[in-house]
């Protein structure tokens, strides 16, 4: 794949036709924050690789884990993994090198933060594996940064971890699947509204076909005017739900008042349409 980066805000407009389907793009929930989105051929996973339940968050199942790094339909053909940020329920080095080496094709995108834990897990600088992942190194002041991949449009910005946690590098990740489908992953963002409102304009400069905050920002009125006025998507769903709402579902989203993934495997079809890219 070729990758174009381009530093500093987004370099395009994508304006949404809500009315179209063609085709449709899928989410499908791997556990706690991990989702695949698939649109036709293009397929990108989102915090999918981590070994650490703490206790409460729904593991990735040894059935789904075990599809992807065979690279079993429906889990074939991933094109690029993003990573939201370093914590054991998100991210941990080893199962992902075993995915990378298992599927050697895809590329990986998360902070300098990631690539560390790469490097203590024993990677060497010169393995073919470290040379597919790309980091950034972003504090939540500095502008997003954005970049072309084939088949996807990618930005990125650095959004404070929920939680006093200032030396965590929490990003979030929003992506356009063949130009058509746009999806935004919030990692464990917090719900200070500041954090966005610095960002505005970077939010704005897309519509966003489904978002996947973590659930808490559907639980106070600072989290749902962020999800209202920055985020804006079609579809919210949240995530990182605790392990203990699987298979109660319609109960945990009925208390939460908006759509959530809690048990691993589920999906949720999203709406495609056709964005038209305009110059700024």
């Amino acid at each position: 794949m070729r990758l174009l980066l381009t530093a500093s805000v987004c370099l395009a407009t994508l304006t949404a036709n809500a009315q179209a389907h063609d085709p449709a793009a899928q989410a499908t929930y791997l556990g706690n924050e991990g989702v695949m989105v698939a649109r036709g051929d293009t397929k990108i996973l989102f915090d999918a690789f981590y070994a650490n339940s703490y206790g409460q968050y729904a593991l990735v199942p040894d059935e789904i884990s075990d599809a992807m790094l065979n690279g079993a339909a429906p889990y074939d053909g991933v094109d690029a993994i993003f990573v939201s940020h370093v914590h054991g329920d998100h991210f941990t080095a080893e199962p992902a090198i075993a995915y990378m080496r298992a599927q050697p094709d895809v590329l990986l995108y998360a902070s300098m933060q990631i690539r560390e834990a790469f490097l203590e897990a024993g990677v060497a600088e010169d393995d073919p594996v470290l040379k597919r992942v790309h980091t950034f190194d972003m504090e939540p002041d500095h502008d997003p940064v954005s970049f072309d991949v084939e088949g996807l449009y990618v930005d990125v910005v650095n959004i404070p971890h929920a939680g006093d946690r200032p030396n965590i590098q929490n990003f979030a990740w929003r992506v356009t699947l063949d130009d058509a489908t746009t999806v935004i992953h919030l990692g464990d963002a917090g719900t200070v509204i500041a954090d966005f409102e610095r960002h505005a304009d970077h939010f704005a400069k897309r519509d966003h076909d489904a978002a996947f905050p973590p659930y808490w920002l559907y639980l106070n009125d600072d989290g749902r005017k962020i999800l209202e006025t920055y985020i804006g998507a079609v579809q919210t769903i949240g995530v990182h739900v605790p392990e203990r709402a699987a298979g109660q579902g319609d109960a945990w989203r009925a208390q939460a008042g908006g759509d959530l993934f809690t048990d691993p495997g589920e999906t949720r079809e999203i709406g495609a349409g056709d964005h038209a890219s305009e110059d700024e």
